[in-house]
C-alpha cells in the first residue's frame, strides 16, 4: 500500500462493556492505530452509519440487513454468542407464555434485539397480539405505571437482570439457540460503501488492526476485566464469565445463524428480501487473504492486505 496516508478513519464503538475486549487494546495504545473512536449506543451508531457520518463501525445486524446498499461487512468480526448472553433479556412480571395480548416495553438503545424478540414472539410462540412501545427504561420503571414486561440490553440488562418485580427472565440468545441450534449474531463491523479508493485501502489496513486488537484483548482478558470492574456493574469474576459468553468471530457457524435470522426478518416483514453479504475486499478477492493475515499477525500492525 506504500506510505500514502489519509485523515483518521472515524470508527464507531458501542458504549457498553461487551466491546471492551476489542476497543480497550486500541484505546490503551496496546495496538497502534489511526482511528478517531466515536462511542454511542447501538441505535445511534446504526443511524450515524446510515447517514454516512462514520467511516466504519460496529452496527446492529439489522442495520446492515436494512441498508446493505450503504455498507459493506468487515470480514471475520462480529458480536455473537452460542448460548446465553446475559445482557439481552426480556424481564416479565408474568410467565412469558402469558404475554400474548399484552404490552412489552422496548429498549431505545438497540434494533437487533427488538427484531429478535419479535421473531421469537411471532415465529416461536406464534403470538400475534403482543403490543410494543419504546421508552426509556429507567423512567418507565419508576413512573408509577411500570410495564408488564420489558426488553433490556447491554449494561442495563446486567443491572436489572435480578429485579425482584420481574422474576420471569428470557435470555433471548439462549432461547434462539435452543430453538434453532445456531449461534446468534447481534452485531457486525461495517464500512461505508461510498468510500474513496484511498479510504478503502485504509479500511483494509483497519480490518487487520481490529483483528489484532481482538486477539490481544482476548489474550489479556484478565487485565480488561480488572479495568471494566471499575464501572461497578459486574465484579472481576462476573466479567470473566460475561466475556466468555461471546465470540467475536464471523465464521461459518455464526454466518449460518446470521443468514437464518435474516430469513426470519423477511418472514415477519421487517425487510423485503434477503440482503447480500458483501464483504470489504471481496470484489478484489482480498477478503480471505485479509482475514488470514490478521489472524497470523496477532498483535503486530499488518501493513499490506
Amino acid at each position: 500500500m506504500g506510505d500514502e496516508r489519509m485523515a483518521s478513519l472515524k470508527l464507531g464503538k458501542i458504549a457498553f462493556l461487551n466491546v471492551w475486549p476489542i476497543y480497550f487494546p486500541l484505546e490503551e495504545g496496546w495496538i497502534p492505530h489511526d482511528f478517531e473512536i466515536v462511542a454511542r449506543s447501538p441505535a445511534e451508531l446504526n443511524e450515524l452509519m446510515r447517514r454516512g457520518e462514520l467511516d466504519m463501525s460496529v452496527v446492529s445486524s439489522v442495520a446492515y440487513a436494512r441498508h446493505p446498499d450503504r455498507m459493506q461487512v468487515l470480514p471475520g468480526l462480529a458480536i455473537a454468542c452460542d448460548g446465553p448472553v446475559q445482557s439481552v433479556l426480556l424481564l416479565s412480571r408474568r410467565p412469558v407464555e402469558d404475554l400474548d395480548g399484552r404490552e412489552i416495553l422496548l429498549t431505545t438503545q438497540s434494533d437487533t434485539s427488538v427484531v429478535l424478540l419479535k421473531v421469537l414472539m411471532q415465529e416461536l410462540l406464534k403470538f400475534r397480539r403482543v403490543r410494543y412501545r419504546r421508552g426509556v427504561l429507567g423512567e418507565c420503571l419508576t413512573d408509577g405505571a411500570p410495564p408488564t414486561a420489558f426488553l433490556a440490553i447491554g449494561d442495563e440488562a446486567l443491572m436489572y437482570r435480578n429485579h425482584p418485580d420481574y422474576p420471569h427472565v428470557w435470555d433471548l440468545a439462549e432461547v434462539w439457540k435452543r430453538w434453532t441450534g445456531h449461534p446468534f449474531v447481534f452485531a457486525l463491523w461495517v464500512a461505508r460503501r461510498d468510500l474513496l479508493p484511498a479510504e478503502r485501502r485504509e479500511v483494509e489496513r483497519a480490518v487487520c488492526t481490529l483483528w489484532a486488537a481482538r486477539s490481544r484483548g482476548l489474550e489479556d482478558l484478565h487485565v480488561i476485566c480488572h479495568e471494566a470492574a471499575r464501572a461497578g456493574i459486574l465484579d472481576h469474576a462476573g466479567l470473566e464469565c460475561y466475556y466468555r459468553t461471546f465470540t467475536f468471530d464471523l465464521d461459518s457457524q455464526t454466518l449460518a445463524g446470521l443468514e437464518l435470522f435474516f430469513r426470519y426478518m423477511v418472514k415477519i416483514g421487517d425487510i423485503p428480501r434477503m440482503p447480500p453479504l458483501d464483504f470489504v475486499g471481496a470484489e478484489e478477492g482480498k477478503g480471505t487473504a485479509m482475514r488470514e493475515k490478521a489472524e497470523e499477525g496477532g498483535r503486530r500492525w499488518v501493513e499490506n492486505a
